[in-house]
């Protein structure tokens, strides 16, 4: 038993947030940017969902220069669709979304496969392992751990990330170069692949880096996660949360937060290492200045 719970806490760790965990998660506070109504985000920008909270629109968001905005109803972002019911697909099915990109590994699409029944768009995904998640487990399982050490953690994984998923990244770009839109990409929590994700695109598109990480903020507030998971605890056999439910909170804590200063540190050290976020898309990702010329022009619109 010690070892199924080791092995459950592992694939948590590389997930890193599941789509409804039993956390009391502190907002994070973030200085406001000035094209941003958080209000307006929190109501219209989340799919009201049963299965799943976090899956949301990312049109709306202003290019730095106040002129034009990401189109609405082109773009989505989300958790793990394993959960969704037969009432969130019909809230989904007029959404008309062509390509899904899954960013998540192969256990964790074996672990939760997607039945998606809204049309037959192209699911797109690579298969692969686990990619420097080890350092965290490491610090997690650690006997005298501290929150300040998970935390840090998580940072030092964020740094990795644009190198890790950076073919993931990559297909995602080509795919929307192709105009395969409504795409949705996400991952099992919507919270890391697909937050370094989102930022990427938006600040491709000329959206501020605040305004990025805004976005990334909201995955904490798109729905109450405190609810679940605070009941009776199903039988060790068939809960997918046992080793969680063994670990301190205080620990998990970090792990499952969307920090902002976790996308700043990728953030942070896409511009160490390449000079700009731009030039990381263009140089790693294989994404020419034309091709996001073409981007912008087909996924932002004038400001009414």
């Amino acid at each position: 038993m010690k070892r199924q719970n080791h092995q459950t806490l592992l694939r948590l760790v590389l997930a890193l947030q599941i789509a409804a965990v039993p956390l009391m998660v502190r907002a994070a506070e973030v200085k406001k940017s000035p094209s941003v109504n958080e209000s307006q985000i929190a109501h219209s920008r989340t799919v009201a969902l049963t299965g799943q909270r976090n899956f949301r629109d990312l049109g709306g968001y202003r290019t730095a220069d106040g002129r034009r905005q990401v189109r609405w109803g082109k773009l989505y972002r989300s958790g793990t669709l394993a959960r969704l019911t037969d009432q969130d697909y019909a809230v989904l099915t007029p959404l008309g979304i062509s390509t899904i990109v899954d960013f998540r590994t192969t256990s964790e699409r074996a672990a939760e496969p997607t039945n998606w029944r809204a049309g037959e768009p192209a699911v797109l995904f690579k298969s692969y392992g686990t990619r420097g998640e080890m350092a965290l487990m490491a610090v997690l399982t650690a006997p005298n751990a501290k929150p300040a050490d998970v935390r840090q953690a998580m940072i030092g994984f964020y740094q990795q990330m644009p190198e890790q998923y950076a073919d993931q990244y990559s297909e995602i770009f080509h795919h929307l170069v192709s105009y395969q839109t409504p795409l949705l990409f996400h991952c099992t929590a919507g919270k890391d692949r697909t937050g370094l994700a989102a930022a990427l695109i938006l600040m491709s598109l000329g959206v501020s880096r605040a305004d990025a990480v805004a976005d990334y903020i909201l995955t904490e507030k798109a729905g109450d996660f405190r609810a679940t998971g605070t009941g009776a605890a199903p039988s060790a056999a068939n809960d997918p949360y046992a080793a969680m439910r063994a670990t301190q909170a205080d620990l998990m804590a970090p792990l499952l937060r969307a920090d902002p200063a976790y996308l700043e540190a990728a953030l942070d050290q896409i511009i160490k290492d390449y000079g700009s976020v731009q030039t990381f898309v263009h140089k790693r990702l294989g994404v020419s200045n034309a091709e996001v010329a073409l981007l912008r022009a087909r996924l932002l619109e004038p400001v009414s």
